[in-house]
């Protein structure tokens, strides 16, 4: 009688981020909180709802974010190319930005949702974050954050 040499692996849902992805230049410049709100959308992420992940704070403080941290980290994933704006907001109750990752395909909108122009739900991904930022399809509207200075003596 053979016994079965491995362990039963969890088979409940996990955060996925293509490990061909965290060894480029474009990830490795990420923020630490850049990095830490890539993986919080991620955890939102059910394999069907890319384009309608959201980076509130309303929903996020309860990860422990800071506003005007969660915000810095939000512009920054943006104008690096992992996310991209589906649905601009309003502050209207209700009526929050939506998000879709950039290495994942676009899902269909659920129902009574649009997307905005321009915003096509496909399989493909949009990958921006591998591309120049002149020739993405959909350019950010949000103020690029300021990036901290190093200095070296």
């Amino acid at each position: 009688m053979a016994r079965n040499k491995h362990k039963k692996r969890n088979q409940g849902r996990f955060v996925g981020i293509p490990y061909s992805m965290m060894g480029t230049k474009q990830y490795l410049n990420l923020t630490s909180s850049e990095k830490a709100l890539l993986f919080d959308l991620a955890y939102q992420y059910s394999g069907y709802n890319n384009g309608n992940l959201t980076a509130c704070y309303t929903v996020l403080k309860k990860r422990n974010w800071a506003s005007a941290t969660l915000y810095r980290a939000y512009a920054g994933l943006v104008h690096a190319g992992f996310l991209v704006v589906t649905r601009q907001g309003m502050k209207i109750r209700g009526y929050a930005t939506l998000l879709a990752l950039t290495y994942q395909g676009i899902d269909e909108p659920p129902k009574g949702i649009t997307y905005d122009l321009g915003i096509k739900p496909s399989q493909i991904s949009l990958g921006f974050w591998c591309k120049a930022k002149a020739s993405w399809e959909i350019q950010p509207t949000i103020k690029e954050p300021r990036k901290k200075c190093s200095t070296s003596n």
